[in-house]
């Protein structure tokens, strides 16, 4: 496929410098694993490309596009967790194959495969070496505001309009399932990425119609039984995640000020099986999630309030003071004084 150049570009050296960035829509994937990952864009088309001496992140969107370079050897694939995401994903293999866990089903795709998984999917590539994927990212938003003026995107019985319409429902937060598409004939994708790709960095008057009028063929390529042959794999409203997802919702609602009695008692499991689950789904134990969830408040606090240090520690459940401080420190590198005043410099 080639990659259209006018971009922005990063070279980094490791995963560690991009890391260590301060914002950008992949930072907060590798410094917290809990986020459900989002582009905050409409849509998004990201590849991910191998080539000998480095190693290719690009990300095309409204507002930037920007492709992060790193040495081949950096070691950027030990960074994949389980994860969900904010928006539909259309995961297409561009050369060679990768294998992904989709929760707890390894799954193989070869070059010119499709997978198209929903929102609270829970997903991680588990062998993507040897592969170049494509990523087309797709907010609900985009459906549900579709252009009254344009062709409708789905055919009325297709196995689109089910997948859409199934999981755009408010009873889908918990709902897990995918469409797999397996290539029949010549593959359209590239063709359509490239547009899609070229619309997003040039931005030429009108490009948002590029954009709608690429997706439009995308859909209908996929939804040709001549080219693909689609299986829709459902995976029911498994019990775990339905807890999981009110545990954290509880959690985030408390701002991680909540015991794990409290959490056990309320949801009715025992603590044990809650440590264990939010351990297994999040990469972090209960009470280093309920830190997280504290941290990321305390910030929020810091930025958009003049509330004294010692009432924002105070509010969310640290008695000593002290403490709170060194754990602060630790999560954004600065005391949450400096965290402020540097906040406030930006504005």
């Amino acid at each position: 496929m080639k990659i259209v150049k006018n971009v922005v570009h990063l070279y980094f050296r490791d995963i560690e410098e991009v890391r260590a960035q301060e914002s950008g829509p992949i930072v907060n994937y590798l410094r917290d694993h809990t986020v459900d990952r989002d582009y905050f864009s409409k849509l998004s088309v990201a590849t991910s490309v191998h080539t000998p001496e480095e190693y290719l992140f690009s990300n095309y969107m409204d507002r930037r596009s920007f492709c992060l370079h790193t040495p081949a050897e950096s070691g950027f694939f030990q960074e994949t967790y389980m994860h969900k995401h904010n928006f539909f994903e259309l995961m297409y293999i561009m050369r060679g194959e990768a294998s992904v866990m989709i929760e707890e089903e390894e799954v193989r795709y070869s070059a010119g495969n499709l997978c198209l998984l929903n929102r609270s999917t829970m997903h991680r590539e588990t062998d993507m070496a040897s592969a170049d994927i494509l990523y087309i990212g797709i907010d609900p938003s985009l459906i549900t505001q579709w252009p009254k003026g344009l062709v409708q995107p789905f055919g009325y019985k297709s196995i689109l309009n089910r997948f859409f319409s199934e999981n755009l429902s408010e009873r889908a937060a918990c709902k897990r399932d995918y469409v797999d598409f397996q290539l029949l004939g010549e593959d359209p994708i590239p063709q359509i990425a490239n547009e899609l790709i070229r619309a997003y960095s040039e931005k030429r008057v009108g490009y948002q119609f590029d954009i709608y009028s690429s997706l439009l063929r995308l859909f209908a390529a996929l939804e040709n039984p001549e080219l693909y042959r689609a299986e829709y794999v459902s995976l029911g409203y498994g019990r775990e995640l339905i807890t999981l997802e009110k545990a954290k919702k509880l959690i985030e609602e408390r701002h991680g000020n909540v015991r794990r009695a409290e959490l056990a008692r309320e949801l009715h499991y025992s603590s044990e099986y809650l440590s264990r689950m939010i351990k297994e789904h999040t990469g972090y134990t209960l009470k280093a999630y309920c830190q997280k969830v504290q941290l990321n408040e305390a910030a929020r606090l810091l930025k958009a309030s003049e509330l004294p240090v010692s009432r924002i520690a105070a509010s969310l459940g640290y008695e000593n003071r002290t403490q709170f401080y060194k754990i602060f420190e630790r999560e954004y590198q600065m005391t949450p004084t400096e965290y402020r005043e540097k906040a406030h410099a930006k504005r």
